[in-house]
C-alpha cells in the first residue's frame, strides 16, 4: 500500500474509532510505528487537525466532526482574502458586493486573529506593477508583518544616484494609480514616503534587524495638501447603532478603519478624502448613523438635510 493510501486509511480509522495510539495505528496500517508521526504531519499539511494526547491513555484523534472538513487556510491565504475585500469594495460598479462580503465573513469567522488589517489604501483600482515591483511590495509587507527593517536602495528626484539605507516600513498605500510605502528612514532620521517605481526603487531586501513602530505616528500627519500624497484627507468619527453595525461594516468607508464597541452602538473612525461620498453612504442608511466629528462635516451634512427638507415643505 502506498503512502497516500496509508494516510487516507489512517484518517478513516481516526474518524470511525476515535482516539488511537501509535501501536494500534501501526498494527492496523501494517507499517512501522515511526511512520505514524509522518502520516500525521502529511494530513495536517492537507488541512486536517489531528490532536495528540500524551500519556498512558493518549494517542491521536481527529478534531473535526466531518471526515472532509473545510481545508484550513495558511496565514498568507487569510491575509489575501482579507485584503481582497478592500480591492473588491473599490469597484463601486460591482453589484454583488453585499453577497461577497457575507461570503468572506463566513470564511473569516474561523480565524480569530484580531490584528488582521489591510496594508493597502485602495482608491483607484487597475494600476499594474511590474514583477520586480510586486516582489519589492511583498518584501515590504513581510517587513511590516514581522517588524523587521528593510535595506532599501532608492533614488529621489533631487539626487543624481541611488542610495542604500535602512528603512522601517509602517504602511503600504495605493493612491491615484501609484503604490507607496510610508515609514521611518534611518538615513533622514524621520518619516518618509517612497513610491514603488522602476525608475526610483532599485533594491529592497528584508534584514534581521527588528524595529518598533513610533507610538506617536499617525498616518493623517503625513498625507494631505503638503505631503507627497496630496489630497484633502479628513479623520471622521461616526456613531452607528448596533442593529446596523454588520451592514455598516460591509461597506468600505476609508483608511485606518477602527471600531469601539459599546452596549447599543459603535464608534467608527477612519480617514476619507471624498466628503460627498461619505454623505451619500450615510444617507443610504436613512437612519442609525450620526456624524460625531469633525464638527464642520457634521454641520454641513445637517444643513444639507435641512435644505432638502425645506425644498419639499415649500411645495
Amino acid at each position: 500500500m502506498n503512502r497516500t493510501s496509508l494516510c487516507i486509511k489512517m484518517l478513516l480509522l481516526l474518524k470511525s474509532r476515535g482516539r488511537m495510539n501509535t501501536a494500534q495505528l501501526s498494527q492496523e496500517l501494517e507499517t512501522n510505528p515511526r511512520n505514524i508521526r509522518e502520516f500525521r504531519k502529511e494530513l495536517e499539511v492537507a488541512g486536517y487537525n489531528i490532536k495528540e494526547t500524551k500519556g498512558r491513555y493518549g494517542g491521536y484523534e481527529l478534531v473535526e466532526d466531518d471526515l472532509f472538513p473545510v481545508i484550513r487556510l495558511s496565514d498568507d491565504e487569510v491575509k489575501a482574502l482579507d485584503e481582497s475585500r478592500y480591492l473588491v469594495s473599490s469597484h463601486k460598479e460591482y453589484t454583488r458586493l453585499k453577497s461577497y462580503n457575507n461570503a468572506i465573513d463566513k470564511i473569516m469567522q474561523m480565524y480569530h486573529n484580531e490584528s488582521r488589517s489591510p496594508n493597502y489604501f485602495m482608491d483607484t483600482p487597475g494600476y499594474v506593477l511590474t514583477n520586480e515591483m510586486i516582489a519589492f511590495l511583498d518584501t515590504m509587507k513581510k517587513g511590516i508583518e514581522l517588524g523587521r527593517c528593510i535595506s532599501l536602495t532608492y533614488q529621489t528626484s533631487k539626487e543624481d544616484s541611488p542610495c542604500t539605507f535602512l528603512f522601517d516600513p509602517y504602511e503600504i498605500l495605493h493612491y491615484h494609480q501609484a503604490y507607496y510605502v510610508i515609514g521611518f528612514s534611518h538615513r533622514r532620521d524621520d518619516i518618509r514616503i517612497f513610491r514603488f517605481s522602476d525608475q526610483r526603487m532599485f533594491n529592497c531586501e528584508l534584514t534581521n534587524r527588528k524595529f518598533l513602530k513610533d507610538s506617536n505616528y499617525r498616518l493623517e500627519m503625513y498625507i494631505g495638501k503638503h505631503s507627497i500624497i496630496k489630497g484633502n484627507f479628513v479623520q471622521v468619527t461616526l456613531k452607528v447603532k448596533a442593529n446596523i453595525r454588520r451592514m455598516f461594516k460591509e461597506m468600505y468607508w476609508g483608511y485606518e478603519f477602527k471600531e469601539e464597541i459599546y452596549d447599543d452602538y459603535s464608534l467608527f473612525s477612519f480617514i476619507i478624502e471624498d466628503v460627498l461620498d461619505l454623505y451619500r453612504k450615510i444617507y443610504s442608511f436613512t437612519d442609525g448613523i450620526e456624524i460625531v466629528s469633525p464638527k464642520e462635516i457634521r454641520e454641513n451634512y445637517v444643513q444639507s438635510l435641512k435644505n432638502t427638507l425645506k425644498n419639499y415643505e415649500s411645495r
